[in-house]
């Protein structure tokens, strides 16, 4: 057997992203405020009464805005430090509208069959660290949504700015697609974020073959945001 590269050493030995985000729960907050645009734009499609989830809803700021538009709303997130921060900062003003809040991980949802009309899942996606999980979150979230019912699912991409700078640069250059990113601490500790870099094609494909159909893929801000009915 061939000796583990020093990539293959430290994939190996990076942290389950539910600890990670308990670790940086506050420090994200305070970088993390700001909805994104083609979220929002897609929240802007969702009446009312269209029972909602945000899958890996991190510090609450997209949770928020569905609320602030009175749609039925879930929060749901793998780390239970930053359901306590979104709770106490992004969603303080709005708890009374939440519909719940729920710590659970994405790849064993525990929702009824056909429970949701719509599902966010933003930024979560490319944090799944083998194909498995991400076939059995998709198989999860097919299960849990209502005929006709649309996911907006997002990653990002290689061209990210991010693994432009130099700690990354060569590793991406050379094709990794498993990579650990990090991020600094207000006392400048570096915490790893593992990263599963998907091609457009191979993220797509992921998502017809859990029986979904595709109503749109565009990229926007080196992000890859689709659009898909069950």
């Amino acid at each position: 057997m061939l000796p583990m590269t020093p990539q293959e050493e430290k994939l190996k030995e990076h942290q389950s992203i539910s600890k990670v985000y308990d670790q940086i729960a506050e420090s994200f907050d305070t970088k993390r405020k700001r909805p994104w645009e083609d979220v929002s734009e897609f929240i802007e499609t969702i009446d009312e009464n269209k029972l909602t989830l945000d899958l890996g809803c991190g510090n609450g700021r997209h949770t928020r805005l569905l609320l602030k538009k009175k749609i039925d709303t879930i929060g749901m997130d793998v780390s239970f430090n930053i359901l306590k921060t979104a709770l106490e900062n992004e969603l303080y003003s709005v708890t009374p509208l939440l519909t719940g809040v729920i710590n659970a991980d994405v790849s064993d949802l525990s929702f009824k069959d056909k429970s949701f009309d719509r599902i966010i899942m933003i930024a979560v996606f490319h944090h799944l660290d083998n194909l498995q999980k991400r076939k059995q979150a998709l198989q999860e979230i097919f299960r849990i949504m209502k005929s006709k019912g649309r996911l907006l699912i997002s990653c990002w991409l290689r061209t990210h700015p991010r693994f432009a700078k130099e700690d990354l640069k060569t590793i991406i250059e050379q094709g990794e697609k498993d990579v650990l990113v990090p991020w600094t601490m207000p006392d400048k500790t570096k915490i790893m974020r593992y990263y599963y870099l998907f091609e457009k094609q191979e993220f797509e494909d992921l998502i017809k073959n859990a029986n979904f159909r595709i109503i749109s893929s565009r990229e926007s801000k080196h992000n890859l945001f689709i659009i898909a009915e069950k």
